[in-house]
């Protein structure tokens, strides 16, 4: 069981770094951001705001990369990577109830998003979700 648990959680924390290297691309590139979510705004606060979180979304990369080298030790970097996943959903509600950018081109992200949570969170839980399943499996 502990073995499957840190596979789960490498796999979770290499997924999460690469999903993560992929994301700083919109927040970079403008282009790109405009590409994928319709968002055209270039101006000097939309730059500087993309700049911070470029930078947040780079030492949270790192921190994954780091995380999947001693998964088991460092678990609840997936506990926390849930709660951060949970925050850029919710400013994608805003962006979204704001008419910033239309649902649709949120989507694939939104996709993405709840495989990321059940990955991650799975990982984290899976002694607890291992034994609830073996209890149920063995009353049945």
């Amino acid at each position: 069981m502990r073995s499957r648990q840190i596979m789960l959680l490498r796999v979770a924390f290499v997924v999460g770094a690469a999903t993560d290297a992929v994301a700083l691309l919109p927040l970079l590139f403008p282009s790109v951001a405009s590409l994928l979510w319709g968002a055209s705004s270039t101006t000097a606060i939309n730059r500087f705001t993309s700049g911070y979180a470029a930078a947040l979304m780079l030492g949270w990369t790192a921190l994954l990369v780091w995380a999947a080298r001693s998964p088991l030790e460092r678990r609840d970097i997936a506990a926390l990577t849930v709660l951060v996943v949970y925050g850029l959903v919710a400013a994608e509600v805003l962006a979204v109830l704001s008419g910033a950018i239309a649902p649709s081109r949120l989507i694939p992200t939104w996709i993405l998003q709840a495989g990321l949570l059940l990955l991650f969170a799975g990982a984290y839980h899976y002694p607890s979700l291992s034994r609830f399943a073996n209890r149920t499996s063995a009353s049945t």
